[in-house]
């Protein structure tokens, strides 16, 4: 069956936004590697992806275009938020299953655009005329400073709590989806896709497991936070992959978190390149 014009643009958003999406986390992964065994790089994340695009040639050309994709993947989170349809037949309000739903993609927005707006950000600078406007902002600095103030308050403590919760059960959502594998439903409708099957379901595992120690660690960051009253505790996702080197091992560890972020990026790729079964769900 043919899709419609309107299905067809969603579709080239969806790619566009997930291509994006996987190349950041490709770049991260790399980059940390690297770090890991000593080959150069850097344990980054995306402060760090933006100052390694800038040193290219044409890197304010690469940073916007990378800007535009993670924006178009926060118009496609946007759009399964709003449109996400009721069950066929069914006239009751929606659920607290569906609320929840809604609510996922809603953060997941949010989340892709504050990292959209800090890949814009130098360009934004620049075009202002702003010194240093090659250079992205401390972004760590800049959430310590928000937490700090945040712990001013009375109700500031309660905030944090409930941060470090939605962080946590962000991390165990991710375990989840790595062992359930629930990412591959819509392709295990398609068999003429079962030669990429394997590839793509072990690198969405092995991409789902990563994010979730990332999670995992910032949410223990929070705490730490709280329980401590300092706010320069938090060390952010950066901080979370250079936590992993203070274990036994840390630089396999490191390399595996990493390995996995690479994972996640190709898995994302993957699903740019499938943009076709996208459904409003």
């Amino acid at each position: 069956m043919t899709a419609t014009p309107d299905k067809e643009h969603i579709a080239k958003v969806r790619s566009a936004g997930f291509f994006m999406k996987g190349l950041v986390y490709i770049l991260v992964g790399v980059l940390t590697f690297m770090a890991a065994f000593g080959l150069g790089g850097d344990v980054t994340s995306t402060d760090g992806v933006i100052r390694f695009l800038l040193s290219l040639p044409l890197g304010k050309i690469l940073v916007g275009i990378v800007a535009l994709g993670l924006f178009a993947y926060t118009l496609w989170r946007l759009a399964q938020m709003w449109l996400r349809p009721k069950k066929k037949g069914s006239k009751k309000p929606e659920g607290w299953k569906g609320l929840f739903t809604r609510f996922r993609y809603l953060y997941s927005a949010i989340f892709y655009a504050l990292i959209a707006y800090s890949f814009a950000k130098p360009l934004i600078k620049d075009l202002m005329g702003h010194e240093h406007a090659g250079a992205p902002s401390e972004g760590n600095e800049k959430q310590e400073a928000a937490l700090g103030e945040i712990l001013s308050h009375d109700w500031g403590v309660i905030l944090i709590w409930a941060l470090a919760i939605i962080v946590a059960a962000q991390a165990i959502w991710q375990f989840r989806l790595a062992y359930t594998a629930r990412f591959m439903k819509k392709i295990d409708k398609f068999p003429d896709l079962k030669h990429e099957y394997e590839f793509i379901r072990k690198s969405g595992r092995f991409g789902y497991a990563a994010r979730g120690v990332v999670f995992g660690i910032i949410s223990f960051f929070l705490v730490k936070v709280i329980l401590q009253h300092n706010a320069q505790v938090y060390k952010g996702t950066e901080g979370a992959l250079q936590y992993l080197l203070s274990f036994s091992y840390g630089s396999w560890l490191l390399g595996a978190t990493a390995t996995g972020l690479i994972g996640y990026g190709i898995f994302n790729m993957m699903v740019a390149r499938h943009a076709q079964l996208t459904r409003i769900q």
